[in-house]
């Protein structure tokens, strides 16, 4: 997927990201150890860290998302396309999704994969159904790219999983945070390069990337359990409390709480439950 070069291609276009993020669920790196037993090595990359985690993250049962309304006829934001559009609410959240015609998925295909993120993650589905946005929007192809994620929209093609869905959230949650208080990313690249440890290959490439990489890694660590969140920040100790602190920016909700303090919390409109 990397072959295709999309023409000035927004910061956030993830194009090489599926097959990286498909790699996750792959077996660990391991080491001979003493004894003759095999045992993890130590992480090369703080991804190495949550690979093993993360098949036990597409496995879990979960809530289940509810259809509030629709589908209703859309023209997708993007290029105007025809498409159908719906509301739902998973927990306390609720958002849109939008399909495109012609990527042949319906809201069933959207909801199994956005209810399988984290309850802190996601703030970023309600960013992207605010007013004159299409939610979490579904196109058969993006010239090459998993993903386009900012808090304007966020547009996947099908074969996207939750672990894109992580990543988008990252870029999601860092611009809402960053038109609050500007200068995280510059703040990300000090943080990065004090704590010495890749994130990964693919965010080894730009700064932005290395924070939605950040965000995907510290998702699937924090679905894991609190002991995973630990071993991450004992890993990458400044990123992890940068993140943090975009998490609280960006309004997402904290752990045992339904609003952090802080920044005032943008809203979508409400849903209408359907009739009947």
């Amino acid at each position: 997927m990397h072959a295709v070069t999309l023409p000035r291609a927004p910061r956030h276009a993830c194009r090489g990201l599926l097959l990286a993020l498909v790699a996750l669920a792959a077996a660990p790196p391991a080491m001979t150890r003493a004894d003759g037993r095999e045992a993890p090595a130590t992480p090369v990359r703080l991804v190495d860290h949550v690979r093993p985690l993360a098949k036990a993250m597409l496995e879990r049962p979960r809530e289940a998302a509810q259809v509030l309304e629709g589908p209703a006829v859309a023209a997708m934001r993007n290029d105007r396309s025809p498409g159908r559009t719906w509301m739902a609410r998973l927990g306390g959240t609720t958002f849109r999704v939008t399909t495109q015609d012609a990527s042949k998925v319906g809201v069933e295909h959207v909801l199994e994969q956005v209810q399988r993120l984290p309850a802190r993650y996601r703030r970023c589905l309600e960013i992207v159904s605010e007013p004159q946005k299409d939610g979490v929007a579904i196109y058969a192809d993006l010239q090459g790219a998993a993903a386009h994620g900012s808090q304007d929209y966020l547009n996947m093609i099908p074969a996207a999983n939750v672990f894109v869905v992580l990543h988008e959230a990252g870029h999601i949650l860092e611009q809402r945070a960053t038109s609050r208080k500007p200068g995280i990313l510059a703040r990300w690249a000090t943080a990065a390069a004090a704590d010495r440890i890749s994130v990964s290959e693919y965010g080894d490439s730009i700064t932005h990337e290395d924070q939605a990489e950040f965000a995907l890694v510290h998702g699937i660590a924090l679905d894991a359990g609190p002991e995973h969140l630990e071993a991450l920040k004992a890993l990458s100790p400044r990123r992890f409390a940068l993140w943090e602190e975009i998490l609280a920016l960006a309004a997402a909700p904290a752990p045992g709480a339904a609003e952090p303090p802080g920044a005032p919390k943008d809203r979508p409109a409400k849903a209408k439950a359907p009739k009947g």
